[in-house]
């Protein structure tokens, strides 16, 4: 019966969602690996500020912002704030809903737009969870942005940008499985991502040890969602050639 119902689904052009799982299910999947994330994030911020406080890391750390203090000069921090700026709440949403609306057209559904949107708003709430946990004071050098009320770990604009972007190309890349639109995609990304990164430091706004854990758990998060809401780009009846939107 379920197969029945699954094959007439494909037949009228209806789908189940993530690939015949329940909605329940995938819901519950999507909240296992929230949790699993918060976790590695915790977990590194503890041990980072507070088991390997009194190491070598923290010293390290304190000499890179220095560093970073002594490379400061009028043009670069004009080009940073641009970085910074492309990194915060309002870019970030604004490009995301545009995003979102674009792949909701190219894959003639929700779909994709729903793990762009997952994605985004997922990493923020882990964001912040872990901010007010975790409550680690700001670099102790001049701090070229206005601090908002969140602690420094993790940074906040890095995770976001990786979210939005690279999130983007996994799901266009999904939709087309052409080789150039990831290379493309991989290479935008990047730059994108990498600039708000390397802004943040510059400007003095986290340490080191803030941006690598938010590259790493956005990415873990992206990966999990892409497993769990976008399985198996092809599926029967749906060929994609190259270049080839998936067809509903």
């Amino acid at each position: 019966m379920v197969q029945a119902r699954t094959d007439a689904r494909r037949r009228s052009g209806q789908r189940t969602p993530a690939g015949g799982r329940s909605l329940p299910r995938v819901i519950g999947a999507v909240l296992l690996a929230f949790v699993l994330v918060e976790a590695l994030i915790l977990g590194l911020g503890i041990l980072i500020t507070r088991v390997l406080d009194d190491t070598g890391l923290h010293t390290a750390e304190g000499e890179a912002e220095k560093a970073i203090q002594d490379l400061r000069d009028p043009s670069l921090n004009g080009v940073t704030a641009v970085g910074s700026w492309a990194g915060a709440t309002v870019p970030i949403i604004v490009l995301g809903a545009i995003a979102c609306l674009v792949l909701w057209r190219l894959g003639r559904g929700p779909r994709f737009a729903a793990f762009l949107a997952v994605a985004v708003v997922g990493e923020t709430l882990l964001f912040l969870i872990a901010s007010v946990i975790i409550d680690r004071n700001r670099p102790d050098i001049p701090h070229l942005d206005e601090a908002p009320p969140t602690s420094s770990f993790p940074s906040g604009h890095t995770a976001a940008s990786v979210a939005l972007t690279f999130g983007l190309v996994i799901a266009l890349y999904t939709l087309y499985r052409a080789r150039k639109v990831l290379a493309i995609g991989l290479v935008l990304a990047t730059l994108y991502a990498g600039f708000v990164l390397v802004s943040r430091l510059y400007r003095g706004m986290h340490w080191p040890t803030d941006v690598a854990t938010s590259v790493l758990f956005a990415s873990v998060w992206l990966l999990s969602l892409k497993a769990i809401l976008l399985p198996g780009a092809r599926e029967p009846g749906n060929a994609v050639g190259a270049g080839e939107p998936l067809k509903r």
